[in-house]
């Protein structure tokens, strides 16, 4: 009996040599959740497949009356440990002849529920060293990359964790059994850009936040976004390099940097008549994948209306496969570094004010770093999981020219998490 990693891996080596060229990562696709539940009807297949993950979240500090604010200046919600449903997921894949997908991801909170995907795919290999596929509909957009954690990087949370409406178009020339260039552009709707937390709580939101492109929804102004992505992969190795361009407009984009940003408005740059602006980030990766270990180093500079910023990540990780075994029988640990930083956040406008400050209601201002240690057990074959993850959280607020200090905060968060997949 082959082992759950050698499959995996089986797979993966296959996919990259012969099989459909990829888009965003899906975690519900072929290789990362094979179907346990199917129906057919002539030329159509339905899969099935789920996912639920029930978290304990500890913020780092004593929580209850005297430690917690009732503005929550410092928690995502309560320093006293609680558990909650982090997501209920069920994707429904339906297939006609190998050739075109409908693909829908529903997530379900003990608050809501809501659509994170919907979309069609049409794939076709037309010759040895050719390829292509048409994606249509809502999701994350193609730069999105698998992340082997709960918890997303900070650019990813910044600029491609959130879906939006796409068309989206790849070809994949396949040079050799191991080796292929892929090419893919898609045309979008403009996200609205929103405050997220950085913090791994789905549903209880703190003031430690910083500036993201949202899920995409209608705002008047709204216009044609493009972004494009060139994929080499190698024995394993992997080299992309991408880019965003869109455009700001008052609504979803100037008027909420002005009301997330205090300081805003205090720009010397800053024309209160201006209606739309500048929107647009672009950046790359380098990555390893074969042998149970993984390594990917990403970075992303951006710039939106009057801010510009940069931020990047570097993770490995290791898994271990016991083949043959049912009870425990994966062991996975991954470790990551990241930063991101706002330019020019600590020059004073003035004598009084910068972009940045030590204040809790500044914080989408800071610049942070954080490193992040995670571990996954696969408990009884590829159904049930325990992952426990732990965050050490660096915040850099001060603004030495104005004399304000930096503000040191305790708000590492651990994460212990039961997964089951069907």
């Amino acid at each position: 009996m082959v082992g759950v990693w050698a499959r995996l891996f089986f797979c993966v080596a296959l996919m990259l040599a012969f099989g459909r060229m990829a888009f965003a990562f899906d975690e519900f696709d072929a290789v990362h959740a094979p179907a346990r539940f199917t129906l057919s009807v002539d030329d159509l297949t339905l899969e099935i497949k789920g996912r639920m993950r029930l978290g304990l979240h500890d913020l780092e500090g004593s929580g209850g009356p005297g430690y917690d604010s009732p503005t929550d200046t410092a928690t995502i919600g309560t320093r006293s440990p609680f558990v909650e449903l982090d997501s209920f997921d069920l994707a429904f894949r339906v297939r006609w002849k190998d050739l075109l997908w409908l693909n829908t991801n529903v997530q379900f909170l003990t608050t809501g529920a809501s659509l994170s995907a919907i979309y069609f795919e049409y794939r076709q290999v037309l010759s040895d060293w050719f390829e292509h596929a048409v994606e249509v509909g809502y999701k994350q957009p193609i730069v999105a990359r698998h992340r082997h954690t709960v918890r997303y990087p900070f650019i990813a949370t910044n600029y491609w964790k959130n879906p939006g409406h796409h068309v989206a178009y790849g070809a994949k020339f396949v040079l050799s059994d191991e080796t292929s260039v892929s090419v893919l552009a898609s045309l979008s709707l403009m996200r609205p850009l929103k405050a997220e937390t950085i913090h791994g709580s789905p549903t209880y939101r703190g003031s430690f936040s910083t500036l993201s492109y949202g899920n995409a929804e209608p705002f008047s102004g709204n216009a044609p976004a493009g972004t494009g992505l060139v994929r080499f992969s190698t024995h394993g190795f992997l080299a992309e390099g991408f880019g965003f361009v869109g455009k700001l407009v008052t609504k979803s984009g100037i008027h909420v940097l002005i009301a997330d940003f205090p300081y805003y408005r205090h720009h010397p740059s800053f024309d209160p008549n201006e209606t739309e602006g500048a929107a647009y980030w672009y950046g790359g990766r380098l990555g390893y994948e074969g042998y149970g270990a993984h390594f990917l180093a990403e970075a992303i500079a951006s710039r939106e209306h009057l801010l510009s910023r940069v931020g990047m990540y570097a993770q490995g990780g290791y898994a271990y496969a016991r083949e043959g075994a049912f009870w425990f029988n994966e062991f996975a640990g991954v470790v990551r570094y990241e930063q991101t930083w706002l330019l020019d956040s600590t020059k004073p406008f003035d004598e009084s004010y910068a972009l940045r400050s030590p204040e809790v209601l500044n914080a989408i201002s800071w610049d942070y770093q954080a490193i992040t240690l995670a571990m996954r057990i696969h408990i009884m074959d590829t159904f049930l999981a325990l992952r426990c993850e732990y965050t050490f959280f660096i915040e850099h607020n001060g603004v030495p020219a104005l004399g304000q200090k930096n503000l040191n905060i305790k708000n590492n968060e651990l994460l212990i998490q039961l997964e089951a997949r069907y």
